[in-house]
């Protein structure tokens, strides 16, 4: 995925789109007794370990799991690679990463090589479920930094990024991610771990007080479609971020076009979360929701902004009607009593159905 920092943004049909200290967990690790142990300690030991919790994989491994999609993104995005690019993500990031790389031509190029720079994820932490959970990701919490020569640089301080890795048909895949932006880092939960150091896994239908993780999606989308009239979220920078979109859906028309939002299926995703400690869940999910301008008279058309063309065939031409399709990717928290907070949505079109004006 192109490593753009945390953004609200929405891609206007009407002007140029908005593309957008930790400790590692050691899961599963088990002590040996000396050599002087007598055969009643060590049989105990042995059924202490078979009792264990098995993880899904080791830490060392996510690790190497890490590492390895570092360096297939970094490939990628040095060659503008899609096809690379799916080596390394896959669900809905290979799906923002699609859109984002169709408007690569009509793209700031200096945003871009800031966006495509070679990064580094540092100051690791694992969350890894328990093999018997059937689950088969893993969340990492992270700092991004710049890669030079092989180096990396000062964590950036400005966000805290979580990533899933999610074990496809090809291998494992980065199928989500969320951040945590400056004053808001104080309020990223803490993970629950069990006796054996794993992380435990919410399903998205599950009921923690009055929410349930899946709400967390259709609750954003809400945002753009109604400014949020029939979700309940909790007052974050990026709630009202997003309402401001549905807010100011008209600016620039001038009575001459109409503009609405409706929640829409994103064609790829899922709903990840896992027990916090206070005894609700961190969740990182995928919505998406069409923004359909009409033009309302003979003498008014629409226009796609510059990095919204390349989605349509002579889309610089004058249209009638424009449906432009956005996904978003947010992270949020739930608590223990159902409440739910949104503390960061990453919105990428990744379509557009336009009808040009009719010939006269």
């Amino acid at each position: 995925m192109p490593q753009r920092t945390p953004s609200t943004a929405s891609a206007s049909l009407l002007t140029a789109a908005a593309a957008a200290a930790s400790l590692v967990l050691v899961a599963g690790c088990s002590s040996s007794s000396g050599s002087a142990a007598s055969p009643s300690a060590s049989s105990a030991a042995k059924a202490t370990s078979a009792a264990a919790e098995q993880p899904l994989l080791r830490a060392g491994e996510a690790d190497k799991v890490v590492d390895t999609y570092q360096s297939l993104n970094n490939q990628a995005n040095a060659r503008r690679s899609l096809a690379l690019m799916a080596k390394a993500d896959g669900g809905a990031m290979l799906a923002a990463d699609k859109g984002y790389f169709t408007q690569l031509p009509k793209l700031d190029q200096k945003e871009v090589a800031e966006n495509l720079a070679p990064f580094a994820y540092v100051q690791r932490s694992f969350f890894i479920p328990p093999a018997s959970a059937k689950a088969d990701w893993f969340v990492m919490k992270a700092a991004l930094a710049d890669l030079k020569d092989g180096k990396a640089g000062a964590p950036a301080t400005t966000f805290t990024r979580f990533l899933v890795f999610q074990h496809l048909s090809g291998g494992w895949r980065a199928v989500a991610a969320g951040d945590f932006s400056g004053d808001e880092q104080k309020d990223i939960p803490a993970l629950a771990l069990d006796r054996s150091g794993l992380a435990t896994v919410v399903a998205p239908a599950a009921r923690i007080g009055t929410s349930t993780p899946s709400g967390l999606a259709s609750a954003v989308a809400d945002l753009y479609a109604t400014g949020g009239e029939k979700s309940d979220l909790a007052k974050t920078k990026e709630r009202d971020d997003a309402i401001s979109v549905h807010t100011d859906r008209g600016n620039q028309m001038d009575d001459h076009a109409y503009a609405d939002y409706k929640a829409a299926r994103p064609p790829v995703g899922a709903t990840f979360a896992v027990r916090t400690a206070d005894g609700g869940a961190l969740v990182l999910s995928d919505s998406a929701v069409d923004e359909t301008v009409l033009a309302k008279d003979l003498s008014a058309y629409v226009t796609l902004g510059k990095s919204l063309q390349p989605f349509v065939k002579n889309g610089s031409a004058h249209m009638e009607q424009v449906v432009q399709h956005d996904m978003q990717s947010q992270i949020g928290v739930v608590t223990r009593s159902g409440s739910t907070s949104v503390y960061g949505i990453d919105q990428q079109t990744i379509g557009i159905d336009a009808t040009p004006m009719s010939a006269v």
